[in-house]
């Protein structure tokens, strides 16, 4: 599998053997192999220039939260029309979020970081949601003003139930 990224705007080609355990990447034509070690469902062991670390990759709304050894980043994934749009200053009405924060899965609401009238940016901590003895933090997928908050801390639930919304 091959994809392309950019990270702090350098441009960054990935190829995935297909069982997963040995990625290269290519940075300014320089191509390193790191070895991979698939340890769950979304969790990861690199070993790159004779250092371990340790991967975690959560699906979030707009993206993915990508935990590093305790270090954790917000990835935005943008397809070539995206870039191609935002190369000349236009994005795409069907490409922007609407502001409704929907659980992804079911679950119980332990947290809420945010209330009505917080002003937000795009990965701020909205609230957590529990499910199956893991904490899922919520991020907001935009920046903006929480206008509604429809849970509460203790609520359960169910996967695709309205938690809040975020407008311009």
């Amino acid at each position: 599998m091959n994809f392309s990224t950019i990270i702090a705007g350098d441009i960054l080609d990935m190829e995935f053997s297909p069982s997963m355990d040995i990625m290269r990447v290519t940075k300014n034509k320089t191509n390193q192999k790191i070895d991979c070690v698939f340890l769950s469902a979304n969790s990861f062991s690199l070993i790159l220039n004779g250092r371990t670390y340790h991967l975690t990759i959560t699906p979030q709304l707009d993206g993915y939260e990508v935990t590093v050894n305790h270090h954790t980043h917000f990835v935005k994934v943008k397809d070539r029309l995206e870039l191609l749009l935002e190369k000349f200053g236009m994005q795409d009405k069907a490409l922007r979020h609407t502001g409704e924060i929907n659980a992804q899965i079911p679950g119980l609401v332990s947290h809420i970081f945010v209330k009505a009238g917080d002003q937000v940016i795009i990965g701020t901590k909205l609230c957590i949601l529990e499910a199956m003895k893991m904490e899922n933090e919520i991020t907001s997928p935009k920046n903006g003003t929480v206008t509604h908050i429809h849970i509460n801390p203790g609520d359960n639930v169910k996967k695709d139930d309205h938690l809040m919304e975020i407008s311009d």
